[in-house]
């Protein structure tokens, strides 16, 4: 990653890679509900333990990045205890918790067969990530793009390069 590169842009780049994964999920969700075949069922709840590998690793390095890099510097100017960054934590746990239980009912899938709740697990996850990314580009980016200094966004995006070579 280029560190000239803004911090915001870079961010949005991460987001299109987890709208594309959240995009594959939907489908997945919504044909595992749809079909009538066990054997495609369990192959589409297969497929679903490569999106669960992409949440472990590249959103959670996403996260990351904005709690350890973006939001501390931001939050000197609009704070953290409320107001945007303070709900973008709360959502971050959420959605660490609901990924936490959506990876334990699939891998408990062979033994409960209980697919109804892998999708609405995933599909609670679903919107909370899409409207979660919605209220960052639209809320909080646009706040930093007009608070941070040129070179507190080059400080993030050093900081970025770091999170991202600790996580290879």
């Amino acid at each position: 990653m280029d560190t000239s590169l803004d911090p915001i842009v870079a961010l949005k780049s991460d987001h299109g890679a987890v709208r594309a994964v959240l995009n594959n999920l939907d489908g997945y969700l919504k044909k595992i509900g749809s079909v009538s075949s066990n054997g495609l069922r369990n192959n589409l709840i297969n497929q679903l333990n490569e999106i669960t590998a992409f949440i472990d690793k590249d959103l959670e390095i996403h996260f990351k990045k904005e709690e350890n890099a973006l939001f501390p510097i931001l939050g000197n100017y609009i704070g953290t205890e409320t107001g945007p960054i303070h709900v973008m934590l709360i959502e971050h746990a959420q959605s660490r918790e609901l990924s936490l239980e959506f990876k334990s009912k699939i891998k408990n899938y062979p033994d409960s067969k209980d697919y109804n709740y892998i999708v609405n697990i995933g599909n609670a996850f679903v919107k909370l990530l899409s409207e979660h990314i919605d209220k960052e580009e639209q809320i909080l980016f646009n706040m930093a793009d007009i608070q941070l200094s040129r070179e507190e966004k080059h400080g993030i995006m050093e900081k970025f390069l770091i999170i991202t070579s600790q996580a290879a």
